[in-house]
C-alpha cells in the first residue's frame, strides 16, 4: 500500500512547466525519523581555559529554536533566561554612534540544549498551550555557565 503523503512526491517544487533558471536543483529532504535537533544551526569552536568548546551566536540559537533574535533578547531583558556568559571580542572602531561597544552573544552547547528542551517540553512554540512559569523554572534549574 502506498503512503498517502507520498502522493505528491513526483511533482516539481515550482509552478508551471519550465524550471527556474537561477535556482539550483531542488533536493527534497527525506525525513529519516531522527530529525535535526539544531535545525541546521552551526556552532563555532573557541578555546576556553585550554579546552575547545562549541558556541552559538544569537542568530544560530534562534535558527535552532525557530524564533527571531528579538524574541531571545526579550526573554533576556525580562529575566526568563540568563544573559550568556560569553561574548566575542569587542569590535574595533565605531559601529553605532552613541552606543556602547560589545561583542556578540555566545551561547554554549549546554545552554542551547537547555533552551531547546525547555521550548519543546513546555510548548513555547504554541502560544495557547505554553507553560511560561514551568519554562522559567526549568531554565533556572538547568542553565549552566
Amino acid at each position: 500500500m502506498r503512503d498517502p503523503l507520498d502522493l505528491f512526491g513526483d511533482l516539481p517544487d515550482f509552478p508551471g512547466k519550465r524550471e527556474p533558471k537561477n535556482r539550483p536543483k531542488s533536493t527534497r529532504l527525506i525525513d529519516s525519523g531522527l530529525g535535526d535537533r539544531y535545525n541546521g544551526a552551526k556552532g563555532k569552536e573557541y578555546i576556553i581555559n585550554g579546552e575547545k568548546e562549541t558556541f552559538y551566536t544569537i542568530g544560530e540559537v534562534c535558527k535552532a529554536l525557530g524564533k527571531r533574535p528579538v524574541t531571545l533578547r526579550m526573554w533576556e531583558s525580562k529575566g526568563w533566561i540568563p544573559k550568556p556568559s560569553f561574548r566575542t571580542p569587542t569590535p574595533v572602531g565605531t559601529q553605532v554612534p552613541g552606543k556602547v561597544q560589545k561583542g556578540r552573544r555566545l551561547y554554549s552547547q549546554s545552554q542551547l540544549d537547555t533552551l531547546i528542551d525547555a521550548v519543546q517540553i513546555y510548548g513555547v512554540n504554541s502560544p495557547y498551550h505554553a507553560d511560561w512559569e514551568l519554562f522559567k523554572q526549568y531554565i533556572k534549574e538547568h542553565w549552566t555557565r
